[in-house]
């Protein structure tokens, strides 16, 4: 089994070379063992909720030379983007006794820290989950990833005395509410990063012709509640991008569209790179 959950690029020594961070969380495609002999859902079924490729459309970033932090297990084991205590109690057996369930209107639905149901609202789990094995994968992927995090941001506040992170995701096409804008800029309704920030990264993707919405239908997860404040200087943006823009949906590879996509973004980093402190004024 994996140990860490965290991949990272472009943190030489310790020295990051400009306060944006770049995050994907949901991109890990990785499956313990453990979780395969319990589970009763299809890998092809559960992928659908992985955010396919998203670190592979950050990775050519060698000009600008962000950080970048990449999960490597899947979101269907473990979901960096809740709270760790984010789970229901009565799905294990025996209980989960390290962490205190403090149940989400995710968990409520299946979507907690430790996910029961696919994105077909499917039961993942063929029977309730070991309270054992559940708080060994807490203690390896949730923990992991997010000592990373922490490290990392902690490491650009020290040099820079502020940090700006953009955390990665990708949504499906279509949901309840229809066909989804190309992008959607998720800022908590206005309290995780600077307002100048937001409304240039609209901008940016405006000029280059696609569709923008904020914070509708996606607001923000624990990542941007949690580690924006902009009156300390802590900045944190969610951008879910649509997966028809850079794949297919159903067999998760790249699209005829995938590399203009990934140029457009690093473009649009270069872009903000050159304003970001006039943003912050």
């Amino acid at each position: 089994m994996k140990q860490c959950n965290a991949t990272i690029k472009n943190f030489k020594n310790g020295n990051p070379l400009t306060p944006l961070v770049l995050s994907s969380p949901h991109s890990g495609k990785f499956y313990p063992k453990e979780f395969l002999k319990l589970s009763q859902i299809p890998i092809e079924t559960l992928k659908q909720s992985e955010d396919s490729l998203v670190d592979d459309l950050l990775s050519t970033n060698s000009e600008n030379n962000n950080v970048l932090l990449s999960a490597n297990w899947s979101r269907s084991v473990i979901d960096v983007n809740r709270a760790i205590n984010d789970f229901n109690e009565n799905n294990f057996d025996p209980p989960i006794t390290k962490y205190k369930s403090i149940p989400s209107k995710y968990s409520r639905s299946g979507l907690g820290v430790i996910p029961s149901r696919s994105i077909n609202n499917e039961l993942i789990y063929k029977n309730l989950i070991p309270g054992d094995i559940s708080t060994e994968w807490l203690d390896k992927a949730w923990n992991s990833y997010h000592d990373s995090l922490k490290k990392i941001l902690n490491r650009v506040f020290e040099i820079y005395g502020y940090y700006i992170l953009f955390d990665f995701h990708s949504m499906p096409s279509r949901t309840y509410l229809g066909n989804n804008p190309d992008i959607v800029l998720g800022d908590c309704y206005g309290s995780s990063i600077s307002p100048n920030i937001i409304i240039y990264v609209k901008k940016l993707f405006l000029n280059s012709g696609l569709k923008v919405k904020l914070n509708n239908p996606y607001s923000g997860g624990y990542i941007t509640e949690n580690y924006g404040l902009p009156k300390k200087g802590f900045h944190t943006l969610q951008i879910e991008i649509n997966r028809s823009l850079y794949l297919n949906e159903k067999t998760r590879e790249k699209n005829h569209n995938f590399n203009y996509l990934q140029k457009l973004l690093m473009d649009l980093i270069k872009n903000f790179e050159k304003e970001k402190n006039k943003l912050l004024k």
